[in-house]
């Protein structure tokens, strides 16, 4: 397919790259510049998470520098020539214009406010657009995914301040209870909300994965659901390794549910382990051309590659 562009709603490049000192432009990473020849425009949402042997508040100290470091990386003149941070619509559009990439920050694991409303404030005076509330068990936003329980009060609180702030609730990782109390406040607000890397429990019933009623709401409330390359998400190992066609089951079932502007690309890089034939973000162009051989339109290839998430921006951002 000719003229792929992308939009990926989540990695974890910057985790690999702070952790290990690496440059944007050259590494061993899933995602580096050298990787983004398929691509005639480019945007990465980069999703700042830490490890859970850091408590609450070493998290949040943690963000900050992540934050610092992805600054750092970005003035670097060979880097800046290629890539810059973006916050908002205009700034992407800004930024494709120039033949830039794009940049876009975001929290995986609100744990790191640690009960305290106010990081919030410097989260969105960093640039943070939007907000994994959840990741691993219980902590003080509510239970995630291996978890039967739901946001606590403080995490209600929490999306509330979201939608004030302009920085989207995701509920990826969320268990069902966590995800049915994030909508109801979504829909008392008239906000969306999105999963950013979530694939379908219809097509694999992975506990992590998303029920077709909460695709529907974050569908009808103008949401986002990125196809998650996790090979334990897109189908059961023990039959044999995930393929490209695994990742074409999942979209094809959120297109079944009225998704053709809902779905979106939200890869894991560099936090998952990744189907046969991948290796970096350039093979996510495998996917384009597994739905070109089945009869996919180029517009609805690059709604979900790319123009279903600029579209969002646009409304969101």
């Amino acid at each position: 397919m000719n003229g792929l562009s992308l939009i990926d709603l989540h990695c974890d490049t910057l985790y690999e790259l702070f952790k290990h000192e690496k440059n944007l432009d050259q590494n061993d990473c899933k995602i580096s510049l050298e990787n983004l020849t398929p691509y005639d425009h480019y945007a990465q949402f980069f999703a700042s998470w830490c490890s859970y042997k850091y408590d609450d508040d070493q998290g949040y100290s943690i963000f900050l520098q992540m934050d610092d470091y992805l600054s750092a990386q970005l003035s670097n003149p060979a880097i800046a020539a290629r890539i810059c941070r973006v916050r908002t619509a205009d700034e992407l559009q800004t930024a494709w214009n120039q033949k830039k990439h794009a940049a876009i920050l975001a929290i995986e694991d609100a744990r790191i406010l640690g009960g305290d409303l106010t990081r919030m404030d410097e989260l969105a005076r960093r640039g943070v657009r939007y907000m994994t509330l959840l990741w691993n068990g219980d902590t003080c936003i509510g239970g995630a995914f291996n978890t039967d329980n739901g946001l606590t009060p403080f995490g209600k609180d929490a999306v509330k301040r979201a939608f004030e702030l302009g920085i989207v609730p995701d509920l990826s990782h969320c268990s069902e209870q966590s995800a049915e109390d994030a909508l109801e406040l979504a829909a008392l607000a008239g906000r969306p909300v999105i999963a950013s890397h979530s694939d379908s429990f219809t097509v694999h019933a992975h506990r992590r994965n998303l029920r077709d009623r909460h695709f529907e709401a974050i569908r009808d409330g103008g949401g986002l659901v990125g196809l998650n390359l996790y090979c334990a998400h897109l189908r059961d190992e023990s039959k044999g390794k995930a393929t490209v066609d695994d990742v074409v089951r999942h979209a094809e079932h959120y297109l079944s549910l009225g998704g053709e502007n809902t779905v979106a690309m939200g890869g894991d890089w560099d936090g998952a382990e990744l189907p046969e034939g991948f290796s970096t973000i350039a093979d996510a162009e495998m996917i384009a051309n597994a739905m070109a051989r089945l009869g996919y339109s180029d517009t609805l290839i690059g709604k979900i590659f790319y123009q279903n998430a600029l579209d969002f921006i646009k409304r969101s951002f």
